[in-house]
């Protein structure tokens, strides 16, 4: 058996290492640039205000791994200010090149990462992409008039407030925007020594600088849990505890309350099988599995919101948590019902079935007796499966009926575009159905000792 959990808890550790990957792509690379999303003013929010929040949380690192190069700007002054780079009036360009802080002092970054950046590299690969769509109130160009690129003209100032100007409008590559900002007039000191000096950053192939990427982060603080809210900017750990023991209030009793009738009415109609009552009991299983969830949810709000309006939303009152409780047992009474009804008739055509009913013992002790207790792998598999969304809640119930537990926490969290929330929420998903099932498959060599985990 050691030898079976271990194997288990490997295959678990792939399982869950393969969705960190999967939530990576979906939530960070495929989803793009979500700066604008957080940052104040939105769409209409600076290139710069966007460079920050960037820099800030970690999405302007590269996406894997760090063999890239920066442009950089060295201020070789001193003073009581800083160095700083602005447009000039009627420049347009310099703001896409944001200034980020170097690791170093007196070192700022100018504009992307970008993979084996040297003198030939674009302009272009500096600054972020151009915006997909179009403005469509944009007035198209007139006819046989080429439309001019605004100047592009930065302004220069250091940390003794020293300025000079740089025109790099005809800039096309790197290494002519270089250029241009060490030879230009007014970076020279007193003695002639230069201000600021442009460079392309050295390649860093230290493991602690190559493994600087959006990627490696993302593993580290998702499998730590120590991701950080983008809207709050509350730990992901605090956010679990807190609305956790919410969901749990929702899930553990709606559960517990579905399991134990849906095996009172399945073991009843069983027993009765092919007579009215299971006839009966089919009927309105079926019938239940055939109304939409959400059309339970709808109509018992409005009846409550009919009969108690303050039971109806919220949980201002303690009793406001039993009318989705409510709703979620009698919705899924109908399928529960069906599906164990079906294994206790299966179980009751064996062969040790026939011979005890045949040998004179009540029915009601083959059933009760032997045959829900080896109808127990399927039933008890169906019931573990169900652990995770005990902790994680019902995201329908929980956003329908104002419960804020972690299921109202990952809509919310996907709405707002939350990317570590929705990442940590996914691989704690993952961790609690990977523990469910080996859980599921240490259960089975209990009830049935023919069973061998090898």
């Amino acid at each position: 058996m050691v030898g079976f959990v271990l194997r288990r808890l490997g295959q678990s550790v792939l399982t869950i290492a393969g969705v960190m990957v999967i939530t990576f792509l979906l939530f960070r690379v495929i989803a793009g640039d979500i700066a604008s999303d957080h940052v104040q003013g939105g769409l209409k929010a600076t290139e710069q205000a966007k460079a920050d929040w960037r820099h800030l949380h970690g999405y302007d690192r590269p996406v894997l791994v760090n063999l890239h190069q920066q442009l950089l700007l060295v201020d070789h002054t001193s003073g009581d200010s800083y160095l700083r780079v602005e447009d000039a009036p009627g420049s347009e360009a310099t703001e896409k090149l944001a200034l980020i802080p170097s690791d170093e002092n007196l070192q700022v970054r100018m504009g992307r990462y970008v993979f084996g950046l040297d003198a030939d590299t674009p302009l272009a690969d500096l600054m972020p992409p151009p915006p997909k769509k179009k403005d469509a109130d944009a007035p198209p160009p007139a006819t046989g008039e080429a439309k001019q690129p605004p100047p592009a003209v930065m302004v220069v100032k250091t940390s003794s407030n020293a300025t000079f100007q740089v025109d790099f409008t005809p800039a096309r590559t790197c290494g002519e925007l270089i250029e241009m900002i060490n030879d230009a007039e007014g970076n020279r000191g007193p003695d002639g020594e230069r201000l600021v000096t442009a460079k392309v950053s050295d390649l860093d192939l230290r493991p602690r600088s190559i493994l600087d990427s959006q990627f490696i982060d993302h593993l580290v603080k998702s499998a730590t849990f120590q991701a950080r809210s983008l809207k709050t900017n509350e730990k992901l750990t605090d956010i679990i505890v807190q609305r956790a023991p919410k969901s749990l209030a929702l899930m553990l009793p709606a559960t517990a309350i579905g399991w134990v009738l849906a095996m009172i009415i399945s073991s009843f109609v069983a027993y009765y099988r092919g007579r009215l009552v299971d006839k009966i009991g089919v009927f309105g299983s079926v019938l239940g599995m055939c109304v939409p969830f959400l059309a339970y949810m709808l109509y018992g709000q409005w009846l409550m919101f009919k009969i108690a309006p303050d039971h109806a939303y919220g949980l201002a009152n303690r009793g406001n948590i039993y009318v989705p409780i409510a709703i979620m047992v009698i919705a899924g009474l109908g399928g529960s019902v069906r599906f164990y009804r079906t294994v206790i008739l299966d179980e009751t055509n064996r062969d040790y079935v026939r011979t005890a009913l045949a040998k004179g013992v009540p029915l009601t002790a083959v059933l009760f007796k032997h045959v829900l207790k080896n109808c127990m792998l399927p039933i008890l598999t169906n019931l573990i499966l169900a652990i995770p969304f005990l902790i994680m809640g019902s995201l329908l119930v929980e956003t329908y009926f104002g419960i804020p537990g972690l299921g109202d926490l990952t809509l919310t969290s996907i709405n707002g575009r939350d990317e570590p929330i929705m990442s940590g929420l996914v691989l704690l998903t993952a961790v609690i159905w990977t523990v469910g099932v080996l859980i599921t498959d240490l259960s089975y060599a209990l009830f049935d000792p023919r069973i061998r985990l090898r």
